[in-house]
């Protein structure tokens, strides 16, 4: 068809006196109508979109993705078995309701794209209307300890601990000729490498990757590991920036401010989102990493909880909701698992309430405590006006199966329905493996 209107239009001499285009009428009829060249300067100037109706259609775009995730390997890798596994989840996002995509462009081991490759399946996506989210693993990161080693978290006295990312020494950037380190880097107990949250050269680092992603015409940035190492000799951590006194989540929040800030700035219609551990959602004040749901206000537009019900190690204690009638919560680790829709739900709830402020900080400690009532705010101000999109679990079947939990098809449905019954800013599913339970999927 395009090039039939292309011999059309040479056929007739276009360009020669005045510009003329077409109209495409049903059972494709052309109607040839003219223009002067004002009238199509003066239409391409009404064509140009203000910053504020940018931002509205970027949000109003973002306001029900249901996504899944996609590794980097599947997302680059040219092989037949990564392509077939990449067709797989575009086919599935053209044949159900799953809209959206999250693809990993810096992991653990350090950024990991190839920026042609990356381009031909963002154009893929969005030539089917799937929204792409790259994700950004942020402070985790082996990417630059040969180039940048005051970058990172260290230790004084050495200690061997085996290197997480050793079959990806390729992502990691040299060190300037000439140059070697000493540095004793601190790794926690999976042998990953930390980066120091107040490390300048560090965010600096993050924030440049972020604006390659923006060029390269991802819909939006998601940003995972935004805290301080957990696990591991934390006691023996030394920072090269932090000075140790500030609070961490005080460092965390100028962290959210500058990405914010500076993202915005480049291009004020980014949506920006963060992955959050799901007991952040019910807990008050620093759990020890720097994530409070109090810091966040309006630096992400999307807070990813990952409300995975087999996370929940302490099981889920809340008390009863007697707005909505629901009843106080005592599951332990198995009976979470057992209930992987309340699991979602109310741990969600109590998110949205804290972030609408309709739960005092001290409402929340509350919850933490097993207190069996709690305070509803009577003239609530908001602390933030990002939406909720969880993670949810598509995995850990066969162990569900065994033990006579949901697993499969109905466990992750009963996750959907949890998180639709809260918001409606839709959902995404995690599958290291990239496989995940079409039959849970609605088709469209």
């Amino acid at each position: 068809m395009r090039a039939f209107l292309i011999g059309f239009g040479i056929a007739l001499g276009i360009g020669a006196v005045a510009a003329v285009t077409f109209f495409v009428a049903p059972r494709f009829s052309l109607w040839p109508i003219a223009h002067t060249g004002a009238d199509i300067a003066a239409s391409a100037v009404e064509r140009v979109k203000t910053k504020e109706e940018l931002i509205a259609e970027a949000l109003e775009r973002s306001k029900d993705v249901r996504g899944l995730y996609m590794t980097a390997e599947v997302a680059n890798d040219q092989g037949a078995g990564a392509t077939r596994l990449r067709n797989r989840l575009i086919a599935l996002a053209t044949s159900t309701e799953i809209n959206g995509m999250v693809i990993d462009v810096k992991e653990v081991c350090g950024p990991e794209y190839n920026e042609k490759n990356l381009k031909k399946l963002l154009d893929t996506l969005h030539a089917n209307n799937i929204w792409a989210i790259a994700r950004i693993v942020a402070f985790k990161d082996a990417g630059q300890i040969y180039a940048h080693p005051d970058w990172y978290v260290h230790r004084t006295a050495a200690k061997y601990f085996a290197d997480s990312c050793a079959n990806k020494k390729h992502l990691r950037a040299k060190a300037p000729e000439g140059t070697e380190s000493a540095t004793i880097f601190w790794q926690d107990n999976k042998g990953g490498y930390w980066l120091d949250p107040a490390s300048d050269g560090a965010r600096k680092y993050i924030l440049g990757i972020s604006k390659k992603m923006i060029d390269l015409g991802f819909d939006e940035l998601q940003y995972d590991y935004v805290r301080f190492p957990s696990d591991g000799e934390v006691a023996r951590a030394v920072y090269p920036a932090w000075d140790g006194k500030s609070p961490k989540y005080a460092v965390m929040k100028s962290f959210f401010e500058f990405l914010n800030q500076n993202l915005k700035s480049y291009k004020p219609d980014i949506i920006l989102s963060a992955d959050l551990f799901g007991y952040v959602a019910i807990r008050a004040g620093d759990v020890g990493i720097g994530q409070r749901l109090d810091d966040l206000g309006n630096n992400f537009d999307y807070i990813s909880f990952m409300v995975y019900p087999s996370h929940y190690y302490s099981g889920l204690y809340l008390p009863a909701d007697t707005e909505r009638k629901l009843p106080e919560l005592k599951f332990n680790f198995s009976q979470a698992r057992l209930h992987p829709d309340v699991v979602v739900q109310r741990s969600l709830q109590v998110a949205r309430d804290f972030l609408d402020g309709r739960l005092a900080s001290t409402s929340v400690a509350d919850i933490v405590h097993g207190t069996s009532t709690i305070a509803i705010e009577n003239n609530p101000i908001p602390r933030s006006r990002a939406r909720i999109r969880p993670w949810l679990e598509d995995f850990f079947h066969d162990a569900d199966k065994t033990a006579g939990r949901p697993f499969g098809i109905e466990k992750v449905r009963l996750q959907i329905e949890g998180a639709g019954h809260v918001e409606p800013h839709g959902w995404l599913l995690w599958n290291a493996a990239n496989i995940y339970t079409e039959g849970a999927l609605k088709k469209e």
